[in-house]
């Protein structure tokens, strides 16, 4: 009888110590989650509207914040070809910007996270490349969010534009 009753301690305890340590280890990944939460997804201070007529097949397109601030962006080649290289251009006027980045958020579909580090080139202006992921259905909607990192917060200026495979 009394190697029934420690046989069950033996089990409780087992489950004791699987519940604790699943615990443990979920506490860790909220506190890991919380940490790097800002850094992927940083609150925004202010958002330029979004300009319907921007066509960036045409050529760069423009958005203003409130004020003189000013957001000039391009990408090349103009046909906008998905999982291939884009050269990347931005250019600030009326801004201080500490850092610049481009994030590629599809519209319709949650496509990762697709965002680039543009390098300082000159007075106001930076580049980089970047890639538009692939996605399963044939045209898909892209917003490429144009991140400024000022000293009074982080802006984001919407360019939206249409990818076919």
């Amino acid at each position: 009888m009394s190697s029934v009753v420690n046989d069950e301690n033996g089990r409780r305890r087992v489950w004791f110590r699987m519940g604790l340590g699943a615990a443990l280890g979920l506490g860790a990944i909220l506190v890991i989650v919380r940490a790097v939460w800002p850094v992927l997804y940083p609150p925004v201070s202010q958002v330029a509207p979004l300009d319907s007529r921007c066509d960036l097949r045409a050529g760069p397109c423009e958005s203003r914040f409130g004020g003189s601030g000013r957001v000039r962006f391009g990408i090349e080649p103009h046909t906008l070809p998905v999982a291939a290289p884009l050269r990347l251009d931005v250019e600030l006027s009326g801004l201080a910007a500490e850092a610049v980045e481009v994030d590629f958020v599809g519209i319709e579909m949650y496509m990762g996270f697709n965002r680039v580090a543009l390098e300082p080139i000159g007075e106001g202006r930076y580049a980089g490349h970047g890639m538009i992921p692939v996605c399963t259905s044939e045209r898909m909607t892209w917003e490429a969010r144009v991140l400024i990192h000022t000293p009074d917060g982080l802006l984001a200026a919407p360019f939206r534009f249409r990818s076919a495979p």
